[in-house]
């Protein structure tokens, strides 16, 4: 980024948003400031302490109302908070409290795409979700399309890292492989997905953008790979009725997510383009 730099706002810093805010407090180059935020005051911060960055009490659909928190003009706004009851409601209140924001990346799901059989899915594949949390973020996408702040929403894969991935389940004997397993599913490592966030800031890119590594692949087989380099018995198959029609529809959409945006778009370099290459960098 060019000039002093912006300050930072993280709304619903969870996951993600915990190891965005890492790497801007450990990269003064990139903030001038870092506000994280969560529902909980007492929550928010606490984290905020333990981060280095301001914590505080914000939720989406209060944004802009007296007493709610405030977005600095020429802020970067991330919004990582998953939709709640009134997503649209939800980003359009955003979208009023950022009008001065200098940009706005929102990390929206590839779970607003419609099934793909297989298929290769780029950012122009039909918007059909089926799930309830694919049609909240199809929804809070479509309010985001109204801004009048430069934006991005990063479609991200399922996401993994640290602490949040399949060899821990299967390692507690806790992971279940729903139907034949022959269904694709894409990822993305959270240092990628940060790396992504990164990019879409410094950007002058404006739309969707699938994030997502190189490497779909049936989930049967990734379980059992990564079992057999646990050293453990494969995962047990379980019929897609054995479980909620959000785990199912999310588990069986079978769909290759394309990152030809990310790499040649926003230029991102992928870390771990492949989740092979985590689970050595682990197991090493």
């Amino acid at each position: 980024m060019r000039g002093a730099p912006p300050t930072w706002v993280i709304l619903g810093c969870g996951y993600t948003g915990t190891q965005l805010a890492r790497t801007l407090v450990a990269r003064p180059e990139l903030a001038a400031g870092v506000t994280v935020t969560r529902r909980d005051a007492e929550v928010a911060r606490a984290l905020g302490a333990a981060l280095g960055a301001r914590g505080e009490r914000a939720d989406l659909a209060e944004l802009g109302r007296p007493g709610g928190l405030e977005l600095p003009d020429g802020a970067i706004v991330v919004c990582t908070a998953p939709p709640g009851p009134d997503p649209a409601g939800e980003i359009r209140a955003l979208l009023s409290a950022a009008r001065h924001a200098a940009r706005i990346v929102y990390v929206s799901s590839t779970g607003v795409y419609a099934p793909g059989g297989g298929a290769w899915v780029d950012e122009s594949w039909p918007i059909a979700p089926v799930t309830d949390s694919g049609r909240a973020r199809a929804a809070a996408e479509a309010a985001l399309a109204g801004s009048t702040v430069p934006w991005v929403a990063l479609r991200a894969a399922g996401i993994y890292g640290p602490g949040r991935g399949l060899a821990e389940r299967i390692r507690a004997g806790a992971y279940r492989v729903i139907g034949d397993g022959a269904s694709h599913v894409s990822r993305i490592h959270v240092v990628d997905l940060v790396a992504a966030i990164l990019a879409a800031a410094a950007s002058t890119l404006t739309g969707p953008v699938n994030a997502a590594d190189d490497d779909p692949a049936p989930i049967g087989d990734v379980a059992d790979q990564i079992a057999a380099r646990l050293g453990l018995a494969p995962p047990p198959r379980v019929p897609v009725e054995a479980v909620s029609p959000e785990v199912a529809g999310m588990l069986t959409a079978d769909r290759r997510i394309t990152n030809r945006r990310l790499r040649e778009d926003l230029g991102v370099a992928l870390r771990y383009p492949s989740w092979r290459v985590a689970l050595d960098e682990e197991l090493r």
